[in-house]
Order: C-alpha cells, then sequence, then structure tokens
C-alpha cells in the first residue's frame, strides 16, 4: 500500500493536496448522476441498514484431486513451472462463486473447498479462517454457512466481530496430517461504501474484492492460530503461500481482473460467462470486475504486464503499462526474477494504490498522464510482488518488513529509469520530511513495531520514510553491490515464504561478512535474534 501521502499529512500541503483529490472523487459522481460516493476515510462507513440477500440453493462442488497440480503451471513462467510442485501439500482452495450487481448491491454467492495441511508439531483440535470483508475497516459483509469436514457438518463459531471462523475437527491433526473443509458463502458490498483507502467495495460499476472469501489463517507454534483484528490504519492481511483454482461466473458484459491467469472462459448460459482461473504460489486473492474496463498489454520477457482502465483513461493507462514495465525490469534486476506469468495493473476508486500477489490497484483520482504520485505509487505497489506478495510478512504486526523496504524501492526504480539524480531528490524529500517530524517533537519510533503502535501520523512517517531511510543508510554503509546482494539472498532464501525481522539481519550479515547488530538495533529496535550486547552507534 502506498501511504507516503498520509506520511506527508505532517505537512500541510499534502494534507491541502489529498483533501482536493477527495473532493474530486466526489464531485465526478455528482456529475455522473450516479449514487453519491461516501467521502474517503480509513474507517469504513457502511449503510445504516445493511440489505438483506435472499437465500439461493447451494452451489454442489465437484470432488477434488489435489494432487494434480498440473494446471497450476500455466500461472508461471516456463522457467518457475516447477514451483507449484512445491505447494501440492500447501493451502490449497478451490472455489466456485458467481459476481452479480443486484440493484445497488455486489453479491458474491460462493463455495469453497479447502485443504489444510498441518505443518506444525503441534496437534490441532480446530482450523481457523479469516472472514476479512467483516472487518470494520472493510465494511462489507461475509455470511458462511454449510460447513463441512470431510464430508460432516459442523458447527463452527465466530469471533472477532464474525472476523474470525473456527471450524472444529471431530478427529485431532497431527502433523504431516491434511483435512478438507467445505463451505458456503455469500459477500456483499453495497454501492457507493468507501472502506479501507477503498480496498474493498462496490463503486462506478466496478466491484472491488480484496479477499473476498473465507481465508486460512496462520498458526504459530506457541501462539496459535492468529486472530487479531487489524486497525485500518495499516494492511489487514496475514497469510500463508498456497494454490487457488477459481471457477468465477459473471455477466458477459464483465471485464475481470483477479490474482492469477486466467485457463480459459466460456458460456454459462443465461448471459453469464464463467471465468477459469488459476494462480501460482500465491497468499492472497484479489478480484476486480466490472463491464467498462478497457485493456492494454505489454511484455517484459515472458512475463504480460496488463492495465486496465476506465473509459477517458486511455493516455494515462498506456504511461502507466510503461510504469509497469519499468518497474518489473528494474525490479527483476535489483532483487531477483518475478515467477508469475502475468502482473495486471487496475485503475479503481481506492485512495492512492493496494498491492495483491499477482494484481495491483491505483487509484482513479491520480489517474493522469504526468501525474507524479501516479507514477511513484505504480512503482511502489509493482515493487510490493517481491516485499509481501513473494516474500510475506505479518503485515499487522511488522509492517516495516514488506512496506519500507517497498518505499526504499521507489529510488532504486528512480535510479534505473531516470538516473541518480533523480533517486538522489527522492531521497532528499524524504530526508526533509523525517528531519520536520524529528523536529515537531513527534516520538522518534523504532520501525519494528505493530501498527496499533502507532497513532496520528506516526505510522506514516516511521514506516514510509524513516523505513525507506533505514535501508539508504545501510546501502551508505555497505554500497550499493553489497547492498542488493543482501537483498537478492533474502529474496532467494524467502520467496513464498513468511519472513522475520532476523531473516532480513541474517541476509545482510551473510551476503556482507559485517556484524549490523547496532545499526540494526538502532533504527528498527529490538526483535528476537539480534544482539542485545550491542550498543546503538550515534546518530541516524
Amino acid at each position: 500500500m502506498t501511504v507516503r501521502a498520509q506520511a506527508a499529512l505532517v505537512l500541510s500541503a499534502a494534507l491541502l493536496g489529498i483533501a482536493a483529490l477527495a473532493g474530486c472523487g466526489a464531485a465526478a459522481d455528482a456529475a455522473s448522476g450516479a449514487l453519491p460516493t461516501l467521502a474517503p476515510t480509513i474507517t469504513a462507513l457502511p449503510p445504516a441498514t445493511p440489505t438483506d440477500l435472499p437465500p439461493v440453493d447451494p452451489i454442489a462442488l465437484p470432488a477434488v484431486d489435489w494432487d494434480d497440480v498440473a494446471r497450476f503451471e500455466a500461472a508461471m513462467r516456463p522457467t518457475f513451472a516447477g514451483d507449484v510442485y512445491r505447494f501440492a501439500d500447501r493451502n490449497r482452495y478451490y472455489i466456485e462463486a458467481s459476481l452479480r450487481f443486484e440493484g445497488d448491491v455486489a453479491v458474491i454467492r460462493g463455495a469453497q473447498r479447502v485443504r489444510y495441511t498441518n505443518h506444525s508439531s503441534d496437534i490441532l483440535s480446530e482450523i481457523v479462517f479469516r472472514l476479512y470483508p467483516n472487518l470494520p475497516s472493510l465494511g462489507g459483509r461475509m455470511v458462511v454457512s454449510d460447513v463441512e469436514v470431510e464430508g460432516v457438518p459442523v458447527e463452527p463459531r465466530l469471533a472477532g466481530r464474525q472476523s474470525v471462523l473456527i471450524v472444529p475437527l471431530a478427529e485431532p491433526l497431527p502433523p504431516g496430517q491434511a483435512v478438507e473443509i467445505a463451505m458456503q458463502f455469500i459477500v456483499s458490498a453495497e454501492r457507493g461504501m468507501f472502506a479501507s483507502y477503498g480496498a474493498f467495495g462496490y463503486q462506478h460499476n466496478v466491484f472491488s474484492g480484496p479477499e473476498w472469501h473465507p481465508m486460512l489463517s496462520v498458526y504459530e507454534e506457541g501462539r496459535g492460530w492468529w486472530q487479531e483484528r487489524p486497525l485500518p490504519a495499516g494492511d489487514a492481511v496475514y497469510s500463508e503461500t498456497g494454490l487457488y483454482e477459481i471457477l468465477l461466473t459473471v455477466p458477459d458484459t464483465f471485464v475481470v481482473a483477479a490474482s492469477g491467469s486466467t485457463l480459459a472462459t466460456y458460456p454459462a448460459g443465461g448471459g453469464l460467462t464463467t471465468h477459469h482461473i488459476v494462480s501460482g504460489p500465491m497468499r492472497d486473492s484479489l478480484i476486480v470486475a466490472g463491464p467498462e474496463f478497457g485493456v492494454i498489454t505489454g511484455n517484459v520477457e515472458d512475463i504480460a504486464v496488463k492495465v486496465y482502465f476506465w473509459p477517458g483513461g486511455e493516455s494515462a493507462a498506456e504511461w502507466v503499462l510503461q510504469i509497469a514495465l519499468d518497474s518489473v525490469r528494474a525490479f527483476n534486476e535489483a532483487f531477483g526474477p518475478y515467477p508469475f506469468a502475468e502482473l495486471d495493473v487496475v485503475e479503481t476508486f481506492n485512495l492512492t494504490g493496494i498491492e495483491y500477489p499477482g494484481i495491483v490497484i491505483i487509484a482513479d483520482r491520480n489517474w493522469e498522464r504526468g501525474n507524479a504520485f501516479l507514477e511513484i505509487t505504480t512503482a511502489h505497489e509493482v515493487a510490493h510482488q517481491w516485499w509481501y506478495s513473494l516474500v510475506g510478512n505479518n503485515q499487522v504486526e511488522q509492517p516495516w518488513l514488506d512496506e519500507s523496504l517497498t518505499a526504499y524501492s521507489e529510488y532504486l526504480y528512480m535510479r534505473a529509469v531516470y538516473g541518480e539524480r533523480r533517486a538522489q531528490e527522492l531521497l532528499a524529500a524524504d530526508e526533509r520530511s523525517y528531519s520536520y517530524y524529528r523536529g515537531s517533537g513527534a516520538p522518534d519510533l523504532p520501525l519494528n513495531l505493530p501498527v496499533a503502535s502507532y497513532v496520528d501520523n506516526n505510522y506514516g512517517l516511521i514506516i514510509y520514510v524513516k523505513g525507506p531511510l533505514f535501508y539508504a543508510e545501510l546501502e551508505r554503509l555497505l554500497g550499493t553491490e553489497r547492498l542488493l546482494a543482501a537483498l537478492q539472498l533474502y529474496f532467494e532464501r524467502h520467496r513464498y515464504e513468511v519472513a522475520r525481522p532476523a531473516d532480513v539481519l541474517a541476509a545482510f550479515e551473510d551476503a556482507t561478512g559485517e556484524d549490523l547488530d547496532a545499526i540494526f538495533r538502532e533504527w528498527v529496535g529490538e526483535f528476537p535474534g539480534l544482539d542485545m550486547s550491542t550498543a546503538p552507534s550515534p546518530g541516524g
């Protein structure tokens, strides 16, 4: 997610700029005669009376051969096709669903079979799913029914204000064993709702649906299942990588952009089309769909980069495509190769930009050729394909792991496309913002804190400004070549996995042969694996 604008709210000019952008979106709705868009806000503003949805017959799911993963190769570059076989026994999803606009509500009716394999050393008595649309910050509604474990109906229980679904197991699940769980679900989003930076919602005849189905949570030894209720200020999802197979049925007029690649489309009758979508190893899923998208495509080697845009956005789309192509080239060289066959960039109604595996969404309010914020946002979200999508982390408890490194990647994009001078200009702007922040008397907090520990503007300034400055300081200390070698080692070691702060430190020390505990302690703060006997160095 791009929150540089949020970080810059410390500066009055940026505050006025965001307010102006928000006003433009509302004015456009009024001019078009559409239902008015709710004012942009981090906290959801759902309708006072949610629309009741009529029940429908359950979807009869076929049996799934979990050992057959050959079809997922289509979502990978040929060189990386074999990666899907590493995930045959990881989180697996088979989903059949339909998306329709029913009056002023976007509705997904679906069912899924999920196979979960216990990779911990503990015996599990329950499996936990997250129902992310039920979070107050997203403002949607997800209802789950007809839950079965190995074909036997069970009664799950809800927690976390209905954002946690706990499925009991009749037989405990030993380490190394798998269990299949099936369920029906309905997801709805009221037209005009604007929540969580615009990640989830239904506006302008477009549905944007992150985490649109019940998702497996993460089990951690010594802590149990992750059931935290994220605050609206940061990203909400903490998940592990798996394989997704989706059959999504939509009206014939709809264009669908989604995490993964489309194997085929075929008529479903009654003016409907089914899209058969498969993913590579991905930790999340996004669907964006509506009837009015244009699409243009370019390529970086054998990676198809697609840009989806609204009517009137053609010129900006051409520029966004070039930015995305340049970003992929730069980050392939700097960090390591992008393994998926496709990357999508989609214009939507979000506040700035948000990342998902294989797909990013960019705000329509900035969708204008030559808009500097559009360029840096696009480069930032593309960089998240390396730092979040491929190398994952707990975004709620340790947001710096993906966001600070992604913000630093902006410097690398500027250097690769425009040269060192432009990279230094962006770095200097961050240094001025950080200096202003520190001079204001606000607390200079460490990077390794959960989102909940940052208040007011602290989150944006610390994670998105101090964070990249930390990596710039490492570059000054180590040199560019050694810093990139460390990032490449970090990426190689933890691709598709969940990384911890100690993993970053280990990669930098192993790649460079340097003892970096002191500088990490100074900037990042304390974390397991850090040598606490080191004294922070002065300055910084």
